[in-house]
């Protein structure tokens, strides 16, 4: 395939990222159902991360593959949030990390295999983001006080959905227009 279909497919998974976490903060502006929000961008990161082969992942050093997933990802929250650049990089490379970990022991586009990678992986991003933002408060707080305060808060309904609906959007998200040229003759 060509640098120019490549590049294509790259521009395609960043619109689309960009569009899942816009469409994620504007369902998450509704009082009525913020905490129900699913993390849109996460299951589309995560799908891509998924079908991308195992060979690109350990062998190939161009600009689309795993490294332009991750920088996608990074410009797509940069452009929408108030976190940091380093923030957003570590929250989405230690997704990344998380999926490159169940990799190894699992099949990661199995089914019943999507809930927990992604709950989890919902879960730890949740987490992190939540550190940044209120490092400076909870400071006195250890990482499994600051867990299960946000737990009580309700912040398990938002991982919940995203768990939940990620057997059934993963595969959406692997056929919207132009994703494919990302992977194809890899």
């Amino acid at each position: 395939m060509s640098g120019g279909a490549r590049l294509l497919g790259w521009a395609m998974v960043l619109l689309w990222l960009t569009w899942g976490l816009a469409l994620e903060g504007w369902l998450a502006a509704r009082p009525a159902i913020a905490l129900w929000v699913p993390n849109l961008g996460l299951l589309f990161f995560l799908a891509i991360g998924a079908r991308l082969g195992r060979k690109l992942l350990a062998t190939k050093a161009e600009s689309v593959g795993s490294f332009g997933l991750i920088l996608a990802a990074v410009l797509a929250e940069g452009a929408l949030s108030s976190l940091s650049t380093a923030a957003v990089w570590v929250g989405w490379l230690l997704v990344w990390n998380w999926q490159l970990f169940c990799r190894r022991g699992f099949d990661v586009e199995e089914i019943i295999v999507r809930p927990w990678l992604v709950g989890i992986a919902a879960w730890l991003l949740l987490l992190w983001r939540d550190l940044v933002l209120h490092m400076d408060l909870r400071a006195e707080l250890s990482l499994t006080q600051h867990a299960a305060q946000l737990f009580d808060q309700g912040a398990w309904r938002g991982v919940l959905v995203t768990a939940v609906l990620a057997p059934m959007l993963m595969p959406l998200c692997l056929r919207l227009p132009g994703v494919q040229l990302y992977w194809q003759d890899r």
